[in-house]
């Protein structure tokens, strides 16, 4: 099984690279030739502040839980992380990866599991939030570029994403229920639901003791979420400003959010492919077969290619130190002779 992940890992991100390739026929690089090498720094920049921000939230909430650990190694384990979540089908292995290092960085198991929760909640929180406002606030502009069967579509979409989300929260108890009862059918689950209950509980009271905690910690962990956020899905739209074409910030973060969310559904790592061909697909009427390969490949620089990267560099530098750590542990002890 880990040997089939880490080959679906491998095509998925080699799906993710040549797609921009298949889409300008081979002549990406000539394309590229007009573009300024600031670009890609600004590019290299936005993806380095992402992680920086992302890394400060999880060091807020690992402060508001009484767990102390360097910034520079939650920033490494956050980095880290992002290469697990791109390497890995759908994203899965960054849950886990997320919860070892923190272990590893002695957080207690209940612990690291309800800040990589938090984190994930928080992040629905944004998408939740800025989804509608991004859609409110780019129809006016939306009028302008979009025909009008289009614009319809695009209204279509919200109500369509604000009714699941009261379904989803209509549902939340019968979602629990079920749960429940899945545990109580499952031999295995039920021998262990006391100590299920009790690390349950431990979560519980530790959320909670997040939601209670210092109210400008809690203000300063929602603002680096939407900062880690919005340069990411920024850079899709400073890609396309800078190529000349200027499209409401709003419309790129909406047609972002459903395509990379619906890619992910696929299980292929990030996207395989298939969030370019959408993103693509979408921005054709806009955007040339040509320039479309200069901005994906841009864009999956920013969100790609550099955060696997230096993910990679942060994941070996990480079990690298564990390692010195371990043979230290083991050397004889002068003392004791």
């Amino acid at each position: 099984m880990r040997r089939l992940a880490s080959f679906a890992g491998v095509i998925g991100v080699a799906l993710a690279i040549g797609s921009p390739f298949l889409l300008s026929g081979g002549d990406v690089f000539d394309s590229l030739r007009n573009v300024s090498s600031h670009v890609v720094l600004v590019l290299a920049a936005v993806a380095l502040f992402s992680a920086l921000a992302k890394a400060a939230k999880l060091q807020l909430l690992l402060q508001g839980l009484g767990q102390r650990i360097s910034f520079f190694h939650t920033f490494s384990i956050s980095l880290a992380t992002d290469f697990a979540f791109l390497a890995s089908p759908a994203g899965a292995a960054g849950y886990a990866v997320n919860i070892a290092l923190l272990r590893r960085a002695g957080a207690p198991w209940s612990l690291a599991t309800t800040v990589v929760g938090a984190d994930q909640a928080l992040d629905l929180l944004f998408f939740a939030v800025a989804v509608p406002v991004a859609v409110f606030c780019s129809l006016g502009p939306l009028a302008d570029v979009l025909p009008e069967i289009s614009l319809r579509a695009y209204v279509v979409m919200l109500i369509a994403f604000v009714l699941g989300l009261g379904v989803l929260w209509s549902g939340r108890r019968r979602v629990l229920s079920v749960v429940h009862t899945v545990i109580g059918k499952t031999p295995w689950l039920h021998s262990r639901q006391e100590h299920l209950q009790q690390f349950l509980g431990e979560m519980r009271t530790q959320m909670l003791a997040l939601l209670r905690g210092n109210h400008w910690s809690n203000c300063a962990v929602l603002m680096f979420t939407a900062i880690q956020w919005l340069l990411r899905y920024g850079a899709l739209w400073f890609v396309l400003s800078e190529l000349g074409h200027r499209l409401p910030f709003g419309f790129v973060l909406v047609l972002q959010a459903v395509v990379l969310h619906l890619a992910q559904w696929t299980g292929i790592p990030a996207g395989g492919g298939g969030a370019d061909l959408g993103l693509a697909a979408a921005l054709a009427p806009w955007v040339t077969k040509s320039i479309m390969a200069s901005v994906l490949l841009l864009w999956r620089f920013a969100t790609l290619y550099f955060p696997l990267l230096i993910g990679l560099l942060s994941l070996v530098a990480l079990f690298g130190s564990w390692r010195v750590a371990t043979d230290l542990d083991h050397l004889p002890d002068d003392s004791a002779r």
